[in-house]
């Protein structure tokens, strides 16, 4: 059995969906929910908005298609499902019927990643990023805490367009510097390294953070950054660690092809001759079971990405 590394404060962001929707309901009248068996999440916003509560149930298709009408009519829909069939199943009404023409929507895909290990291959969410990546004017966003995931649903609301942002179920409640700036786009440094620097997203920001602690104790020195939003990417700040740093290893709970891993490759390529490794899935389907001992299995703990990175370094 794996357990946790070093203490930490976990927090599920499904229990704090609600009450963050219902004190930006209160503040903006637009706000409305849309939910494909999603209602547990909502805390107690049917009662206090009963007109701006919809659960159509299990009819993912329908709500995404019902999302885009109500944002077609000037309101703020939060579209919320397990992160497979918000996503996957619902690829041509978001492609059609929310991206094309620019309308203003928030999908919140429940459970990403591994979040749902034990649910089955219908229920894991290793590939959404990189099929609503290849959409054009789609914000994508994978919030490392508490705050990322915050400020992400506040700052959703005054965005213009469709935005696309995981939920996992397993979220560090603190990893952002306390002065940290969120902004779409933005990247944030939470470590100077110049050995190497961890480029990750979600809940692989912790883990790169364990990971580096672990290097630390072989004379590497690390950096790590946030890289919440995966589209738009903030090219400047890869760049600018790509030129500062030996190597870049990104991480994600994610496949690593076509999504953070690819994202960030497409810029180095283009602009440095910095090394690269991607550490995700890869290419392969994720194995079913407990996260912790997921995350083992796919390499995605802090002790496996530090053994990786040494490997790779071959420091003995």
């Amino acid at each position: 059995m794996v357990s946790l590394e070093g203490k930490v404060e976990w927090v599920d962001p499904t229990r704090v969906f609600g009450k963050i929707l219902i004190e930006l309901a209160k503040k903006d009248n637009r706000v409305v929910f849309v939910g494909a068996d999603s209602c547990k999440i909502t805390d107690n916003f049917r009662d206090l908005f009963p007109d701006r509560f919809f659960e159509l149930g299990v009819a993912e298709q329908n709500a995404c298609g019902f999302s885009a009408g109500l944002a077609f009519a000037g309101k703020k829909p939060f579209f919320s499902a397990i992160a497979n069939f918000s996503t996957l199943r619902c690829f041509e009404q978001i492609r059609n019927d929310i991206v094309r023409p620019n309308l203003s929507a928030v999908i919140a895909g429940r459970g990403a990643g591994l979040s749902y290990g034990s649910g089955g291959a219908t229920h894991n969410t290793i590939e959404e990023i990189g099929v609503l990546r290849v959409l054009p004017g789609i914000t994508i966003v994978d919030p490392a805490d508490l705050s990322d995931f915050k400020n992400t649903m506040f700052e959703a609301i005054k965005l213009s367009g469709p935005i696309y942002f995981r939920m996992h179920k397993q979220l560090i409640k603190k990893i952002n510097p306390d002065d940290y700036i969120f902004k779409f786009g933005k990247g944030v440094i939470i470590r100077e390294g110049k050995d190497l620097t961890f480029i990750s997203c979600g809940t692989m920001v912790y883990q790169s953070k364990v990971a580096s602690d672990i290097l630390k104790k072989y004379g590497i020195n690390t950096g790590i950054v946030n890289m919440h939003t995966i589209k738009p990417l903030d090219n400047n700040l890869i760049k600018s660690v790509a030129n500062n740093t030996k190597l870049i290893i990104t991480v994600e709970e994610h496949s690593i092809i076509n999504g953070l891993g690819s994202a960030v490759a497409e810029v180095l390529a283009e602009n440095c001759k910095t090394k690269h490794i991607r550490l995700g899935l890869n290419d392969a389907f994720p194995a079913h079971g407990p996260y912790m001992e997921l995350l083992d299995y796919h390499n995605l703990t802090g002790a496996k990405i530090a053994e990786k990175v040494i490997n790779f370094l071959k420091v003995k």
